[in-house]
């Protein structure tokens, strides 16, 4: 199971990353990925960048993505030399929601989870999804509830998936987890 958190939706749009500066002298752009995954990030082939404050954007077709660290370097077409890479210091970077991959087998979007009601796999109500830790072995699901907090390992063996109608996520939890989580184990 994956979980994939790319930022925050602006009506239509996402809001996936924020330009840092210029890369080299052909134009790239080092950006900074909210998702905290730069391989998640060049999966995306069409941008618009909004500039801070001003409003102005500027739509963009990504003609080269590869991770450097913790950023992503891109380069993107009709956007050549240093000095206009340089005028898009700050800028937003946007993707068009439309255009995610499609979730579904074993993938997720955290702004589709945020909030999302949980079931047991008995049919227990736990709660509804508050936050997610990410951790190097596996992200895990917060979820808050009137029973307490519960940590759910976000992985295959504990998320059997959507309810039907897509409004519940159903997890299976391993024998005593629920008991313990309720139990205000930090």
């Amino acid at each position: 199971m994956k979980i994939i958190d790319v930022g925050v939706v602006h009506g239509g749009q996402l809001t996936v990353g924020k330009v840092v500066k210029a890369h080299g002298i052909k134009g790239e752009l080092k950006v900074y990925p909210f998702s905290g995954r730069p391989d998640d990030f060049c999966d995306y082939r069409l941008l618009t960048l909004i500039e801070p404050g001003q409003g102005l954007t500027k739509s963009f077709e990504v003609e080269q993505c590869r991770p450097l660290g913790n950023l992503v370097l891109l380069q993107l077409a009709g956007l050549s030399g240093r000095s206009a890479a340089e005028g898009l210091r700050g800028w937003e970077v946007r993707i068009v929601l439309e255009l995610l991959p499609p979730s579904g087998a074993g993938i997720f979007y955290w702004h589709d989870l945020a909030g999302l009601p949980v079931l047991s796999d008995t049919g227990q109500t736990l709660g509804r999804i508050t936050s997610l830790l990410t951790t190097p072995a596996h992200d895990i699901l917060v979820i808050t509830g009137a029973g307490g907090e519960y940590l759910i390992p976000a992985i295959a063996e504990c998320v059997a998936g959507l309810a039907s109608d897509g409004k519940a996520l159903i997890v299976t939890p391993p024998p005593g987890l629920l008991e313990m989580n309720a139990g205000g184990v930090s």
